[in-house]
């Protein structure tokens, strides 16, 4: 069985759970519209022609679900007592959410973090987050939150609003959920 066929199998009998159609219902509608009534029996031509029926019936596919990405980890959990490192993963994914960033993992996350800490400690950037010490996760969390702000003020100007440069990065937040409704 191909893997175009397989998965308009599992596509109509997803449409066949949404719909909430009795089993008779079911099989009739498979014999209408492919001439058999199993899937398995049908070729790849029938199959299409149930999904179609099954469109018309008010199916609608919602699209695949994002899966976790092709290379990096995600980062862990915010634990209950926050600290800056979760503050900085917070923004991170903030930033990766609204698109202001590409790479949302903790990999990439973890490279920012060496690139900001390596003139602060001797040339030696420190690999990862949560190896940071509050008086280097500081700066670094600062640094993440200019970096925001910057993207956000754009954005928002871009999509019309007028601001004052001046603009916190907390009141540039407040403005941004109130607009969009994401917060880190």
């Amino acid at each position: 069985m191909s893997a175009d066929k397989k998965r308009l199998i599992g596509l109509i009998h997803v449409a066949k759970t949404d719909l909430g159609m009795a089993e008779e219902s079911y099989r009739a509608h498979l014999q209408h519209y492919g001439q058999h009534n199993s899937c398995k029996d049908m070729n790849l031509s029938q199959l299409i022609r149930v999904m179609d029926g099954m469109t018309a019936l008010g199916f609608k596919a919602k699209p695949a679900k994002v899966g976790k990405p092709k290379s990096g980890r995600l980062s862990p959990k915010t634990p209950i007592d926050a600290d800056e490192r979760s503050v900085i993963r917070a923004i991170w994914i903030f930033m990766h959410r609204n698109g202001f960033i590409k790479d949302g993992t903790e990999t990439a996350l973890n490279n920012f973090v060496k690139r900001q800490t390596a003139e602060l400690n001797n040339g030696v950037g420190i690999n990862e987050v949560e190896w940071l010490q509050q008086d280097q996760a500081i700066p670094v969390l600062e640094s993440l939150k200019k970096w925001c702000r910057r993207c956000m003020f754009n954005a928002l100007q871009k999509q019309g609003h007028s601001l004052f440069p001046q603009i916190s990065y907390f009141q540039l937040l407040a403005k941004w959920e109130k607009i969009h409704g994401a917060k880190p």
